[in-house]
């Protein structure tokens, strides 16, 4: 009897302590991770210009890639430079990720399985590229605030299309600012690490204009991310987020 009220105690005090958290910030734990994925994405439609250079142990690759977005799911990217890959496309569009290979002139629907894989080869995978799979694929709570930050620990939920046991995720406690990731795999092993900074003010968010995707456990690896020529005040239409568009672009 003893041992099951020690331990009925110990879950009472483990959720106190996170209610005690949630009050703190005035937000619940899913509110605030709405809040940090509206800061990666800038809030709004948009386009950028991203710098994507991916380190390995004796080789670098460097690729100048465009994204436009309409401020939540949906996503086109088109890869503009070197030469041999310009041309490649990949569009997000709710639950579906199409790629587009100019070469075989193809567009193929990537299932869940590969969603996994490397994107050109760097340490981001097809999953970091959809809108808000934090938030659609996970449930979060608070494990840590401060006055400087707050930790989130996101778990998958059941049937979850990720590799991952968990993303623990830390930001600015004011602006809600991401400044890491960390991600493990089922074992709960530290697996890949996301640092942001350089933090560009957009309206009311707060968007991060330099990223580095560490692998954890491959030495010497690593993808940069820089983004630049961003401009959130676009209104992107719809049919920029088609089949169609991934083929042939759009006008916007």
């Amino acid at each position: 009897m003893k041992q099951k009220n020690k331990i009925l105690s110990i879950i009472i005090l483990a959720l106190l302590s996170n209610l005690s958290f949630a009050q703190a910030s005035g937000l619940s734990a899913a509110e605030i991770m709405s809040k940090i994925i509206d800061n990666q994405r800038g809030g709004n439609a948009g386009r950028s210009v991203i710098t994507m250079t991916v380190i390995k142990p004796n080789k670098e690759s460097v690729f100048k890639i465009e994204s436009i977005s309409n401020g939540d799911e949906d996503s086109l990217i088109k890869v503009l430079e070197p030469a041999k890959d310009a041309g490649q496309a990949f569009l997000t569009a709710g639950d579906n990720l199409w790629i587009y290979n100019p070469r075989l002139r193809r567009t193929l629907r990537l299932p869940p399985s590969g969603r996994s894989d490397s994107f050109l080869g760097s340490d981001i995978s097809y999953n970091d590229l959809g809108g808000r799979d934090q938030e659609n694929d996970y449930d979060a709570k608070i494990i840590e605030q401060t006055d400087d930050y707050v930790v989130l620990e996101l778990s998958p939920k059941p049937n979850a299309p990720t590799p991952y046991g968990k993303i623990v995720i830390t930001a600015d406690i004011e602006s809600f600012a991401p400044s890491e990731y960390l991600y493990y795999d089922q074992r709960e092993q530290a697996i890949r690490k996301i640092e942001f900074s350089n933090y560009a003010e957009i309206d009311d968010f707060f968007y991060p204009t330099h990223m580095e995707i560490i692998d954890l456990l491959k030495e010497g690896r690593k993808t940069i991310i820089d983004i630049s020529d961003y401009d959130f005040s676009l209104e992107i239409p719809e049919n920029c987020f088609t089949k169609q568009a991934l083929e042939r672009g759009c006008n916007y």
